[in-house]
């Protein structure tokens, strides 16, 4: 995922905005971060920055990701 400048993020436990799924933040790791290998748009990348102010889950990103290749991208899990 895309996220604001790196410098500003902090590594270590956080819980996505998104569906309050805990993880890891590697920022300060990026080869072993939980969102490498996630492609995500640079459309649906300015969205999430717009969004969120932190990083997202990985299955929020996949999930995202593969909603974005259907066509039927929705960034608030629960919204229709």
């Amino acid at each position: 995922m895309t996220q604001p400048d790196p410098a500003e993020l902090q590594s270590g436990p956080k819980t996505c905005a998104r569906c309050g799924a805990s993880f890891v933040c590697k920022v300060d790791d990026l080869p072993h971060c939980q969102c490498v290998g996630v492609s995500l748009s640079p459309d649906l990348m300015g969205q999430l920055q717009q969004t969120y102010s932190d990083c997202l889950c990985s299955r929020c990103l996949k999930e995202l990701a593969g909603k974005e290749r259907d066509g039927d991208v929705v960034l608030a899990e629960g919204s229709p």
